[in-house]
Order: structure tokens, then C-alpha cells, then sequence
């Protein structure tokens, strides 16, 4: 039901709750994620790879937004798809991954997004280099689960949803949801202004805490899932494991975490 609520706010509420206007598609942004889905059929990793770095190079430099668009095309792809050797895909996706969460702050849903593509594992690694890459990926991990946790509002009233239209004030005699130009005095269009903007503010605001109510609990659990398949996996580490729990999350999970991790280690 709140999933409905939030497409209807979204979709059906016309102009005055647009979130804010979509930008044009770029042609060239557009060829270029095509272009992935071509090179993936012929399953070259190695081909694919070259092709991401000259690309992303490109779109790092002239577009931030193209940029993350098109890492999430290319993570996206090695993320689903069987191309090539795991164990290579695996720390080519990392590394796309944590260049792009390292590169600027994301807003909130980008990071989950490019976090969550943390989740694949090489099945074989340099011992050493498998401890840096679980350090750098455990620290991103907890620090989406610090962004999420603050962003929740424990006490949001979903009842309280914004309108579908504004109405202008009663003594225009217009219609909700009417164009502010409509409005001849000066003072009772800005007032209508405001209130359309109050109301869009507060569509931002129940969107955002309802894809939090939605996603925070799973988000949640890949993050503890994460955290002990790796830690479990030798060599065990529990004194950073522990560290970095006491710096992200609470004691309750700490020790939740830290006992699964115990409880899953060899004998």
C-alpha cells in the first residue's frame, strides 16, 4: 500500500509535485551504456574493461551526472552477468564501485545503489590483498548503514500526505491544482507560490522516508550478511571487524554481528 501511495504522488500528481524535470537524454551517454550490452554478449572481461575505463574516463571529466549513470550500467553489468573469470569480475566491479563511492558524496539512494554492487567477492586473492579489499569494503558498508539509520525518521506521520493538488487561496475562487499565472494579485499568487512549494517540499520528503521505510530493513540485513560471510572467511580479522562496528552502529548490532562471525568460524 505505501509502495501505491508513493507512485501516485510521484506519477499522477502533474506539475506542481513534480519532483523536479527530467533532463534530456544524452544521445552519446545512451550510445555508449548500448554499447555494453554488446560487448557483454561476446563475454570478453578483458575487452569490456577497456572499453568502461576509456569510456568512464571520458564522462569523469565532462559529466559528473553521465558519469554515475553510466558506472551504474557498468557495474550493473558485471554485477549480473557470468562474463569471463569470477574472481576477476569480482575485484573489477569492486574497483568500479569504490571509484565512484570515493569520487564525490552520492546522495543517499546512489550510494545504496553503488554499495550494494560491493556484495560480490573474488573466490581467490592475494592473502594480503584480500585483507585491504575487505577493510575498504566493510568501512563503505557500515558507512551506508550510518547514512541510513540517520536519515530514518522514527517518528514520520505517513499519514500525513502531501496533496495532490494545491488549492490557491479560497478567495481567487480557482481551482486546485490551477497555474499560479492564473492568479492576477500579485500578493495571493505568491502565496499560492509558497504553498506549492511547501507541498512539493513535503512530497520530497514523504518519497525519501518511504523508500527508507521500504529498503532500510534489507539494506540492513545485506549489510550483515556481508560482513560476517567476509570476516568468517580466513584470514579472520575480528579486532578490525570490532573496531569498525564500534565506530558505525550500535552496541546491539556490534555484538550481533560479532557473535554470528564467532559462531560461523571453523572449530
Amino acid at each position: 500500500m505505501n509502495r501505491l501511495i508513493t507512485l501516485l504522488l510521484i506519477f499522477m500528481l502533474g506539475g506542481q509535485l513534480a519532483l523536479c524535470p527530467q533532463p534530456e537524454a544524452n544521445p552519446q551517454l545512451q550510445a555508449d551504456m548500448a554499447r555494453l550490452d554488446v560487448l557483454r554478449s561476446a563475454s570478453s572481461l578483458e575487452t569490456l574493461r577497456a572499453q568502461i575505463d576509456q569510456d568512464a574516463s571520458k564522462w569523469r571529466k565532462t559529466d559528473r551526472n553521465a558519469y554515475v549513470e553510466y558506472m551504474r550500467k557498468a557495474c550493473g553489468t558485471l554485477s549480473s552477468y557470468d562474463i569471463g573469470d569470477q574472481s576477476k569480475r569480482a575485484v573489477l566491479l569492486s574497483e568500479y564501485s569504490l571509484g565512484v563511492l570515493s569520487s564525490n558524496e552520492l546522495p543517499l539512494q546512489e550510494y545504496v545503489h553503488f554499495v550494494e554492487f560491493l556484495s560480490l567477492d573474488p573466490l581467490t586473492m592475494d592473502e594480503a590483498a584480500w585483507k585491504n579489499l575487505r577493510s575498504r569494503k566493510a568501512r563503505l558498508w557500515l558507512e551506508g548503514w550510518r547514512r541510513v539509520s540517520r536519515a530514518v525518521d522514527p517518528n514520520f506521520d505517513f499519514n500525513d500526505r502531501p496533496e495532490l493538488n494545491v488549492s490557491p487561496p479560497r478567495s481567487t475562487g480557482l481551482p486546485p491544482g490551477v497555474s499560479p499565472v492564473a492568479i492576477q494579485n500579485p500578493q495571493l499568487r505568491t502565496e499560492y507560490e509558497n504553498a506549492i512549494a511547501e507541498n512539493r517540499a513535503k512530497n520530497q520528503r514523504y518519497t525519501e522516508q518511504n523508500w527508507l521505510k521500504l529498503n532500510a530493513p534489507s539494506f540492513y540485513a545485506e549489510i550483515e550478511r556481508y560482513l560476517v560471510n567476509a570476516y568468517t572467511r580466513q584470514p579472520s580479522d575480528l579486532e578490525e571487524l570490532q573496531h569498525y562496528l564500534a565506530e558505525y552502529v550500535d552496541p546491539a548490532t556490534r555484538d550481533r554481528v560479532l557473535q554470528k562471525v564467532r559462531k560461523s568460524q571453523p572449530e
